[in-house]
């Protein structure tokens, strides 16, 4: 980051967390419900970017909204202080409450108009900006889902000046997806990066300056590579649990699996013996060894702060992720052979102490300039940012980062 010209502007006397201790899952809209509530999903209440809507047709809804957090959030934490605030395309924060809040949402079908979408995700006194910049975006593709984002971010800053504001981007996140954890190609990801940062920058100028405004930079998750697909639900057909209808959609389910790309979430209908459905799964993973790394009761999955409906959580073995077929006909396949948002090249949803960790990095005049600090968590960035604004955090299950910020 410190060579590209305006993320370097931000580093120059930052300070740094590096290595931070993820949730379960690893996924997008759990890890920024994190990163906004400090606590762990099993008090958050999101545990899957998606809702479980087994037989839904076409795509199921994902969170995006904040009726879903069962907690307060940052945007709660400053409004209450008398704060403005603002959220910009960030998970799980559509209607947020924030005086200026644009959505993270689309439509269900790219030749949709988004605008009834976002109507119903952004607040009333950002609706000129979204029409200002709609144009911009093609459905929930990225960069074109950042370009609009950062624009959002640059009108909202010059016109209103909000004391807080959560904006996320996802290229480099979709290109990891893509090409890789470590691929060469990712500079042009960081440069794009780099460039919607700098817009951001230059408003922040224009508005009182970047050396006035404190700024942090965070990643929600890591990825890691894989090169297969084990689809647990075309298993949990052959064994009976689940049915199809003749066009090859859901029909109905005993025992079903919720995708996460790297683990799953396995739920089961009332009636279903557990302890069966137990003992079936630990004699597959016997049987494929490769694919079923662990499989967690649901209260095992509770002693690693995960909760929710389902009844068991397995984790996919090494560079294995989950897949979503159910015909039942193909257990495994290459990654290369589905091309599909979460099963590629490089993906997450694994254990949070696995691969790559992000870092947590805080800049400007209440940042301990040079301070850098190994090891964190994420349940404590949303209590360390209400430090940074002067706010002391109450009932969070994370705590300040007192090394990254002055006094």
């Amino acid at each position: 980051l410190r060579q590209l010209p305006h993320l370097g502007r931000i580093m120059e006397g930052a300070a740094c967390a590096k290595d931070i201790l993820c949730i379960y899952p690893t996924l997008t809209y759990p890890c920024h419900t994190t990163i906004a509530t400090g606590c762990y999903p099993d008090r958050h209440g999101i545990c899957n970017n998606e809702r479980f809507q087994p037989c839904a047709e076409g795509r199921a809804d994902w969170y995006w909204f904040r009726r879903d957090i069962r907690v307060p959030t940052l945007i709660d934490y400053a409004k209450a202080n008398g704060l403005s605030t603002a959220t910009v395309t960030w998970p799980v924060m559509g209607a947020s409450g924030a005086d200026y809040n644009i959505g993270e949402i689309w439509a269900p079908e790219e030749k949709d108009d988004p605008a009834p979408w976002f109507q119903q995700a952004d607040s009333p006194a950002a609706a000129e900006i979204f029409e200002a910049n709609k144009h911009m975006l093609c459905w929930m593709k990225t960069p074109q889902m950042d370009e609009f984002a950062a624009q959002c971010a640059v009108d909202i800053i010059r016109k209103h000046q909000p004391d807080l504001m959560l904006l996320h981007l996802s290229y480099v996140d979709h290109q990891r997806h893509k090409l890789g954890v470590h691929s060469p190609e990712l500079v042009r990801a960081f440069d794009f990066v780099d460039q919607q940062i700098g817009r951001v920058l230059d408003a922040l100028d224009e508005t009182g300056g970047v050396e006035n405004t404190n700024i942090v930079l965070l990643g929600d998750h890591g990825q890691l590579y894989c090169d297969e697909m084990f689809h647990l639900n075309a298993l949990f057909h052959r064994l009976g649990w689940l049915q199809t209808a003749e066009d090859g959609s859901l029909a109905d389910y005993q025992v079903y699996a919720a995708n996460c790309s790297l683990s799953a979430h396995i739920y089961l209908r009332p009636e279903v013996d557990r302890e069966m459905v137990y003992c079936v799964l630990l004699e597959q993973q016997k049987k494929y060894p490769k694919y079923l790394e662990r499989i967690f009761t649901k209260e095992e999955a509770a002693q690693m702060h995960l909760t929710g409906d389902f009844d068991f959580v397995i984790e996919a073995g090494d560079r294995v992720c989950f897949g979503r077929a159910l015909d039942g006909e193909q257990l495994i396949t290459s990654v290369n052979d589905i091309k599909e948002y979460k099963p590629s090249v490089s993906t997450h949803g694994h254990l949070p102490w696995k691969g790559d960790k992000p870092p947590f990095i805080v800049a400007g005049p209440n940042a301990v300039s040079g301070r850098i600090i190994h090891g964190g968590r994420l349940i404590d960035h949303a209590p360390t940012i209400l430090r940074l604004l002067g706010l002391e955090p109450i009932g969070m299950d994370g705590h300040p980062v007192d090394a990254l910020v002055r006094p």
